[in-house]
């Protein structure tokens, strides 16, 4: 027995363990460009912003991030939102309660910029 005892490791008495939470699962979203519709699938972290969806859909659809706007719900998606503070937080809330959510509550509409007319297209912001 006390060959047994010497092999396993004892923790001191005030040693208190913590057990984090599980991360988050991934979301998994459907991004379609509304001229083409050429359509992707993202999974990406509901702690990252939406710059950082832009990049991963930047890489599958070899649209520049600059030329890209998507669109959510009839909302744009703003770059330095987080996905789990964005419109997004219906399909999130869906996935959160394990409900199987709709492909419109994952699906982005994605707007390339080259392909709206000059004379539609908002002025330029001037960099001061």
């Amino acid at each position: 027995m006390a060959t047994r005892m010497a092999n396993q490791t004892m923790l001191p008495s005030y040693a208190t363990i913590v057990v984090q939470p599980p991360p988050p699962k991934p979301l998994l979203l459907f991004v379609t460009n509304v001229k083409s519709a050429r359509t992707i699938w993202v999974e990406i972290s509901i702690n990252d912003n939406v710059s950082m969806l832009k990049k991963y859909v930047e890489r599958k659809m070899n649209i520049p991030v600059a030329d890209m706007i998507l669109i959510y719900m009839g909302e744009e998606l703003k770059n330095d939102v987080k996905i789990k503070d964005s419109k997004l937080d219906r399909a999130i809330q869906k996935v959160s309660h394990r409900e199987e959510p709709q492909f419109d509550d994952c699906t982005i509409h994605l707007i390339d910029l080259k392909d709206t007319p000059e004379q539609l297209r908002e002025p330029a912001q001037s960099q001061v």
